[in-house]
């Protein structure tokens, strides 16, 4: 089942509006809304919490993040996709350099290693990074304005 995640993703898998975090997250879905991308909540193949979809400028969200209360972190984490997508739809990174706790490096290090292509890996490993960051919305929001264009219309 597909959902567009204008008000779905906020309502459903978020926080309640008005917190700063919620806030925070509003801001980058419409940030990401305003550049052309989309959201939707659907449930994904294997045991994949997220997706972009570089070609279709899609991010896909699996319903059951909300249930393991882990909805903003894949959100946030696609949207880096997103704006490494940006300007020609091919991933680079970024290049937010950013540290991380030993504990919290340790487990991107255990799930690059076992779950991704070393292809990718310094893709998702910014992403991984990024998403922990108490700014990460910011962040997320600034990478987009800077690398992204908006759709013309």
């Amino acid at each position: 089942m597909r959902y567009s995640a204008g008000l779905l993703l906020l309502a459903a898998l978020l926080l309640a509006p008005g917190t700063a975090m919620a806030d925070g997250l509003i801001s980058l879905q419409q940030a990401l809304l305003r550049h052309g991308f989309r959201i939707e909540v659907r449930q994904l193949p294997g045991r994949a919490y997220g997706r972009f979809v570089p070609t279709q400028k899609l991010l896909e969200i699996s319903p059951v993040v909300h249930e393991l209360g882990i909805a903003q972190q894949v959100l946030l984490h696609e949207a880096v996709h997103a704006a490494q997508s940006c300007p020609s739809g091919t991933l680079t990174l970024i290049g937010i350099r950013r540290q991380a706790d030993p504990a919290v490096e340790s487990r991107i290090r255990y799930l690059l290693s076992n779950h991704y292509l070393q292809d990718h890996m310094a893709l998702e490993q910014e992403a991984f990074l990024v998403q922990g960051q108490d700014d990460a919305e910011a962040l997320v929001v600034k990478a987009l304005n800077d690398r992204c264009q908006p759709p013309l219309k």
